[in-house]
């Protein structure tokens, strides 16, 4: 299974204010445009479930040993499941009937975003699962920023927060509250002011 880094899509997709964006438009003949999270009014629709995994759908655990990644930096692996949405075209992931999915990280206590900016989604399809759901086709890192050292990420309460929204307006939510724990495999251990937000 493909791992997806979100930080990536997000420097490369710059998606607020440009009209070039690639994942908004409803019409799947037409070259995509708008807003890679639109302004939709948001409509409860089916049920989501984030969760880690790299070659599957794991439950999250509630102590979630961070990756440490090419960028000399931590992450989070990041899987999900849901009902209720159109799965989209597991052929194209780049399919606008896609659901748009959002995966975010803070440190629950203050709030404070570990992420890039992820204002845009990515627009993965997503598979059969067994019993009406439907889950990723990869997983998803979530590249913190590299600022963010292991004394301020090991033992500390993340916050991990997915959102789906369909081209209508179709909205679910789910949140999962983590102890970040030490990589199991080699990582840096080291002190920094810790990122200026």
């Amino acid at each position: 299974m493909r791992l997806t880094y979100v930080a990536a899509m997000i420097l490369v997709g710059g998606c607020e204010n440009n009209a070039a964006d690639v994942d908004a438009a409803i019409d799947i003949d037409a070259p995509p445009s708008g807003p890679c999270w639109p302004d939709l009014v948001h409509v409860p629709k089916g049920s989501a479930t984030v969760g880690t995994g790299r070659d599957g759908f794991e439950s999250m655990p509630e102590d979630l040993p961070l990756d440490y990644g090419n960028q000399d930096g931590f992450m989070l692996i990041a899987n999900a499941k849901m009902t209720g949405f159109d799965p989209g075209n597991p052929n194209d992931n780049y399919d606008a009937r896609n659901p748009r999915t959002r995966i975010r990280a803070y440190f629950d206590d203050t709030g404070v975003p570990l992420n890039f900016d992820a204002h845009c989604p990515f627009r993965y399809p997503y598979l059969p699962a067994g019993s009406s759901e439907y889950a990723l086709t990869q997983s998803i890192a979530v590249i913190f920023e590299v600022c963010w050292r292991s004394t301020h990420l090991f033992d500390k309460r993340i916050r991990v927060e997915m959102e789906i929204m369909d081209n209508e307006g179709g909205f679910t939510t789910d949140v999962k509250v983590v102890t970040a724990r030490a990589p199991l495999g080699p990582h840096a251990v080291d002190d920094g002011p810790g990122c200026m937000h």
